[in-house]
């Protein structure tokens, strides 16, 4: 497998001679079989996606709308394209659409293939798409199928502009917009390494959740939940900016369900209505949490240590799913973050966007929905005569 990374107008471009390790010189690209695409949210998506259609014909073209979007150890926000060549008998690329309201056989066909160790890369639409739901249908279809361990499965939800203002965060797939759903890229012959940077330290006694519904949080240890974080965020008798300042201080389950384990939580709003806190992912009654910090210090020397981590075999592409949360405490050091993890994988081609949301594994519980992560997947093509399902994914977390 080849794989280049170019910024979308230099990739509609008439051809000149954009190269990668092993690609001959003057490759245009146009015979990739599969593009990632990652673009700005504004009103020419069908325009971009018509052109994309035509510029790699054989290609299928899946990806989302993103403010900011990684490519190599640079930011970027006019959009990114990822193009993947497979080997000849090697991998393959096969692309799932699942509408908002998804079908129960669209996601057991998403599990089918996740039971089969295939790797899926998943884009939501951020602001419309039930991710949750989905995949707590996506776990009890593998526990059924008795899949072992975790599944093969990362993804990121779009981003648009906060406040949100018209359309955006959508996702596509071979030129067509799927509106509020979501789109799969399931790899045949091509394994797949699961990273989960995290990079927050422990900053408070562990409590209890006593009362939750959804992303609506009402009271820890029988507090109301405002309460609860007023005696952490007020300072010298006056609160803090509140969801502002928690973006430092994410909420972390830390279980007793292993499912649960490890997973973050960002605030969505404080004391609206009176009394409770909603975040942008969901709380269980029963989760045992703490509060987590971190700096751009932290979270980039935690994205550096992905140097000593090694896939099963050497990567030739990976994509970078960061939460838009880590973005606002990274501030200008966002670009260190990205190029910590370019240069650690030593250049390997490294696409992406800062996202709504990451989907990834958990070592006990199967697919999950995070904030505050950064959900790294590394892709490399098998031989060929390799089982179809690519063998057996890596799964590696960075702690804490």
């Amino acid at each position: 497998m080849l794989s280049t990374v170019l910024p979308l107008a230099a990739a509609l471009a008439p051809p000149a001679s954009p190269t990668t390790a092993g690609a001959p010189a003057g490759d245009d690209w146009r015979d990739a079989d599969l593009v990632l695409a990652f673009l700005p949210p504004d009103g020419l998506l069908e325009a971009t996606l018509e052109r994309l259609a035509r510029r790699f014909p054989a290609a299928h073209v899946a990806g989302c709308e993103a403010v900011t979007q990684f490519a190599g150890d640079r930011l970027a926000a006019d959009g990114t394209l990822h193009l993947l060549r497979f080997s000849p008998g090697g991998g393959r690329a096969e692309v799932l659409a699942l509408p908002h309201d998804a079908a129960a056989d669209a996601l057991e066909e998403l599990a089918a293939h996740l039971a089969a160790g295939r790797p899926v890369l998943l884009f939501a639409d951020g602001l419309r798409c039930p991710v949750e739901p989905h995949l707590a249908t996506l776990r009890r279809s593998l526990a059924r199928r008795g899949r072992p361990g975790s599944p093969p499965l990362a993804g990121g939800l779009g981003s648009q502009a906060v406040p949100v203002v018209g359309l955006g965060a959508r996702v596509f797939v071979d030129g067509e917009v799927v509106d509020g759903g979501c789109v799969a890229v399931v790899l045949r012959g091509v394994t797949a390494a699961i990273q989960v940077v995290r990079g927050w330290d422990p900053a408070s006694p562990v409590y209890e959740v006593t009362r939750a519904d959804g992303h609506v949080l009402y009271e820890i240890d029988g507090e109301p939940a405002a309460s609860w974080f007023r005696r952490f965020f007020t300072i010298d008798g006056e609160l803090a900016p509140l969801p502002e300042t928690a973006h430092r201080f994410p909420l972390i389950v830390v279980g007793p369900d292993p499912a649960r384990s490890g997973l973050y939580r960002s605030m969505r709003s404080f004391d609206e209505p009176a009394g409770v806190v909603t975040f942008w992912g969901d709380l269980a009654t029963g989760d045992r949490v703490r509060l987590g910090m971190g700096n751009e210090e932290s979270l980039v020397a935690r994205a550096g240590d992905l140097a000593s981590l090694d896939a099963a075999a050497p990567p030739q592409a990976a994509v970078l799913y960061s939460c838009v949360g880590r973005e606002q405490v990274l501030g200008d050091a966002a670009r260190r973050e990205v190029a910590a993890v370019h240069r650690a994988l030593d250049g390997v081609p490294l696409s992406g966007f800062f996202s709504f949301g990451e989907i990834g594994p958990t070592p006990a519980g199967g697919p999950a929905f995070y904030n505050h992560t950064a959900i790294l997947v590394l892709l490399s093509e098998t031989a060929p005569g390799t089982a179809p399902g690519g063998g057996p994914e890596v799964v590696q977390e960075v702690t804490p």
